[in-house]
């Protein structure tokens, strides 16, 4: 019998134990659960949301491919989403449009709002060598000569391209000593792998 209520009191008050234990914790469990809960259900959502985004301006830019000259379409790609690689890749074409009608205050907007969200290095220095052609469109030697100068590439192929619009610059400038320079280290670059120097000797023979 007294084993009977000595075990009915030991239940009692780990009962009681229980409850407050419960009180002290029970509300940072349930907090703590509702926000595991939350977390799974927001990153399933997210997901679902980048791949369903992803689709839609793959898509806006499919239709801008088809329709390049449409500036809707590029508006739409861009009011998408302006960071994506899709809404660079609209802004290059839209910027050789640009360049090509000789709208170079227009090509030059659109190849800096590239260079501002670009982080990879390659695509950066091959958006400062279109941006530098703009520059040279317009006349303005000090501005490429200044942007050339700070392309960063290890490639013997960017090196040459790069040495050649600098010396198509301080040619523009009236500087043939600094053009003969940039034009003979365009050729040597551009020779070492192998890539067409033609133009650029021509350039530098007619100095």
């Amino acid at each position: 019998m007294n084993d009977e209520i000595d075990l009915g009191l030991a239940e009692d008050e780990d009962l009681a134990r229980a409850k407050a234990w419960w009180k002290d914790n029970g509300s940072s469990i349930i907090a703590g659960i509702v926000l595991g809960t939350a977390m799974v259900v927001g990153y399933n959502y997210w997901n679902t949301y980048k791949v369903k985004h992803a689709k839609e301006v793959a898509g806006l830019y499919a239709t801008y491919e088809q329709s390049p000259q449409d500036s809707e379409a590029l508006n739409a790609l861009l009011a998408s989403d302006a960071t994506t690689v899709y809404a660079q890749l609209a802004r290059l074409t839209a910027a050789k449009q640009s360049l090509e009608s000789e709208q170079f205050e227009q090509a030059e907007q659109l190849l800096n709002a590239v260079l501002s969200d670009a982080a990879d290095d390659g695509m950066r220095s091959v958006v400062e060598l279109r941006l530098a052609t703009v520059y040279l469109a317009q006349n303005k030697q000090d501005a490429a000569i200044s942007l050339l100068s700070a392309v960063k590439s290890d490639s013997a192929l960017m090196q040459g391209r790069v040495a050649e619009l600098q010396a198509d610059a301080y040619f523009g400038k009236g500087d043939i000593e600094q053009a003969k320079t940039y034009y003979a280290q365009s050729i040597k670059a551009l020779s070492e792998v192998n890539q067409p120097v033609n133009l650029v000797q021509l350039k530098l023979d007619n100095l």
